[in-house]
Parts: structure tokens; sequence; C-alpha cells
């Protein structure tokens, strides 16, 4: 299946709002920037109807169940074609919630409203230490940003998955593995049991945050 048949395949009609990748190739992965295919691109068709900033999917009412929302996260060649790994989310089900598309390790965590801040990402099982939360999604480049992550030195992934909601804690229970920087995961760096928020340390990863950040994660040792 060539990317171009997979897009064809879900026609951008006017009952229908797009996630999408725009791809390019490092080494054996397809990475890229998911981009808004529809009226006023996604992220503003998510805030609009969610009503929060996050533009979080999970809370919204009943919007007609031809509203659909493509997420294509990583595209991996494999025997000599494209394997396709995305998320596809339905809005206006009856349950409100998001359905997995092909999902990796969606099951592991979910997202859910956060004592921290706006949303936030939990557990959905006991993780041990060690164990992968999630595969790290986005445009990466060299240049941080507000909201960025750095992967190494020079790579800095603007996250569209997981790692877009995941809040800050100074005594964090989660870190970043760029053992491989093409395709670097989220690990658990300590046990985490089923319904706990899954935070990061964003000083630790990044040295310092630009334009800086207001820490609320109520941890018994702060550093910040």
């Amino acid at each position: 299946m060539r990317v171009g048949e997979f897009l064809a395949s879900y026609p951008g009609d006017s009952g229908r709002v797009f996630e999408w990748i725009e791809l390019r190739r490092q080494g054996d992965v397809w990475m890229g920037q998911v981009t808004g295919l529809g009226a006023g691109g996604v992220t503003t068709h998510l805030r609009s109807r969610s009503g929060n900033e996050d533009g979080f999917i999970a809370e919204l009412g009943a919007v007609g169940a031809a509203t659909a929302i493509l997420d294509l996260r990583v595209i991996e060649r494999g025997e000599g074609e494209l394997v396709l790994s995305g998320r596809r989310v339905g809005l206006g089900d009856a349950a409100g919630a998001p359905a997995a598309f092909m999902a990796e390790y969606d099951a592991r965590v979910a997202i859910q409203t956060s004592a921290i801040h706006g949303h936030g990402v939990f557990a959905q099982r006991d993780l041990a230490a060690g164990d992968v939360i999630t595969v790290i999604r986005g445009e990466m480049t060299s240049v941080q940003t507000p909201h960025s992550a750095r992967i190494t030195d020079d790579v800095h992934c603007e996250p569209t998955g997981y790692l877009r909601y995941i809040n800050h804690c100074c005594e964090a229970n989660s870190v970043i593995d760029a053992a491989d920087p093409a395709r670097p995961l989220l690990r658990a760096r300590q046990a985490i049991r089923a319904g706990s928020e899954v935070n990061f340390d964003y000083i630790e990863n990044e040295g310092e945050i630009v334009g800086g950040f207001a820490c609320n994660c109520g941890a018994t040792t702060h550093h910040i």
C-alpha cells in the first residue's frame, strides 16, 4: 500500500477532519509533522469543539458520527513495502472515547483530566520500571521550542502523540530513551500503578524551558 493510496482511502470531505503526516525519511523510518486537512486545521478544530486549550477529544459531546480524526503516527518499511502504524479516532461515538486503530502501545495509557494541569497521560495497566509507555512521535527539528522535548543534544521533538499531554513533575516516573534517535521511546523509570498519572521532568530533560513555565506538580521535593 502506498502512502497516497492510504490517504485516498479516507477522502477529506466536509464531514471529516484529519491529522496527517508530512513525510520525511530518517533512516528506515518515515517521520514527519502532523498537519491538518480541513477547514481551519486540526488544532483549531479540536480546540473549538472541545472548548479547552489542549483540544482534548475524549471529552467532546456528540459532534456527529461522520466527524473523525485520522492520526497516522509512524510509517515503517518492512518486507519491501510500507507498513502503516497509526491511530484513527472517532468523535461522537456513544462513549465519547477514542477507538484504537493499529496502535502499538496505546492500550497502556490514556488521556484524562489532570490535577496538575489540563489533561495528562494516565497508566491503564501496571507498568514495571523500564517498560515502554509510548513511542515518541512528532516533528524532529534542531530548534528548541516551549513545547518540544530534547531527544539528543541536536534534535528536539515537537510532539504530536501522548508526549504532548504529559505534565511535568519534579519527581518524574518516566524518562526518554533515545538509544535509537530515529525512534525515541518514553519508558517508565519506576513502577507505575494503573490509574496513576505518567509524568516527566521537563527541567531534567531540557535544562531550561523556552519561555519558562510554572510548576504545579505537588511533589515532595522541588527543583524549580
